[in-house]
C-alpha cells in the first residue's frame, strides 16, 4: 500500500487544491436539500447524500422499514439502510409533495461526473477498471479526499472486521456529517466515500438481476473498490449500513 501511494504522489506531484470551489447553488427544495446546475450532464443534483433529516419525514409518513445502524448517527448524516425500492420511493414521494420530478443519478451520469469516458453501449458490469483514475479523482490518497476505511474504522473495528485499511486516519470510523470534506470540481459534497450511492441502472443487462452502487463508502479500502471505474453489485431490495443516495431534480 505504502508505495502505490508513493507512486500516486509521484504522478501527481503538486497535488490539487484541498479548498473547495466556489460553486452556487441553483435552488433548495421544501427539505431544505441544496442542489447544483451540472452542465456536463444537464441536471440539477444535490449537493449532499440524502442526510436522516431528509429520508425522516418520508419514513414517518409512508411506514417504511428503516432500521437504524449500530453505531450513532446525527440529523445530517447520511440516511442509510435504505434499499434501491426505498430510494425509489423517496424521490417519487417527495417529487408529489413539490410538484418537481426527482430521480437517482444515472450510471452514465455518475461516470461522467467523475470524469470517467466510457463506451456506451458496454454494460457497467464489462466497463474496464479506470487505472489512475479514483472516486476523488487523480490525486494521491489523502485524508482530506473522504470518508474511506481508514485507521479511525481500524481502531474501532479492529476485533471485529477482517478487511484492511487505508495507511491514513480522516477522523471519521462509521458515517460522517454530509460535507465534512471537500466539495469536488462539481460543488458535490462525499461524492467520493461516506456511503455507496445507488443509481438508477442495472449492474448486469440484459439478466438485470442487481442495480448499482457507486462511490465507495466508510468500509472501502480495498485498491480496486477505490477506482472510480468500481461498481458494486446489489440487489435492489438490500438495506446496508454502508449505502445511501444522493437524488437529481429534474424540474425546478
Amino acid at each position: 500500500m505504502k508505495q502505490t501511494l508513493l507512486i500516486l504522489t509521484l504522478l501527481w506531484a503538486f497535488g490539487a487544491s484541498a479548498q473547495s470551489p466556489k460553486v452556487e447553488t441553483a435552488f433548495t427544495n421544501s427539505l431544505e436539500m441544496p442542489f447544483v446546475r451540472v452542465a456536463s450532464i444537464n441536471a440539477l443534483v444535490c449537493r449532499y447524500e440524502t442526510r436522516v433529516k431528509d429520508y425522516q419525514p418520508f419514513a414517518a409518513a409512508t411506514n417504511v422499514e428503516w432500521k437504524k445502524p449500530d453505531f450513532p448517527q446525527a440529523d445530517d448524516h447520511p440516511a442509510i439502510n435504505v434499499s434501491w425500492q426505498d430510494a425509489q420511493a423517496f424521490c417519487e414521494w417527495l417529487g408529489k409533495k413539490e410538484g418537481r420530478k426527482y430521480r437517482l443519478l444515472t450510471d452514465r451520469e455518475w461516470s461522467a461526473l467523475a470524469g470517467l469516458s466510457e463506451k456506451p453501449d458496454v454494460a457497467p458490469n464489462q466497463q474496464p477498471p479506470s487505472t489512475g483514475v479514483f472516486h476523488w479523482g487523480p490525486r494521491p490518497l489523502a485524508k482530506d479526499v473522504g470518508n474511506f476505511c481508514d485507521e479511525a474504522f481500524g481502531k474501532k473495528y479492529r476485533a471485529s472486521y477482517d478487511a484492511k485499511w487505508l495507511e491514513m486516519d480522516d477522523g471519521h470510523a462509521d458515517t460522517a456529517p454530509v460535507g465534512s470534506y471537500p466539495a469536488d470540481a462539481n460543488g458535490l459534497f462525499d461524492f467520493a466515500g461516506n456511503v455507496w450511492e445507488w443509481v438508477e441502472d442495472w449492474y448486469d443487462p440484459p439478466n438485470n438481476t442487481l442495480r448499482i452502487v457507486r462511490g465507495g463508502a466508510f468500509r472501502t479500502g480495498g485498491e480496486k473498490r477505490l477506482l472510480a471505474s468500481f461498481r458494486g453489485p446489489d440487489p435492489y431490495n438490500v438495506r446496508l449500513d454502508s449505502v445511501g443516495f444522493r437524488i437529481v431534480c429534474e424540474k425546478e
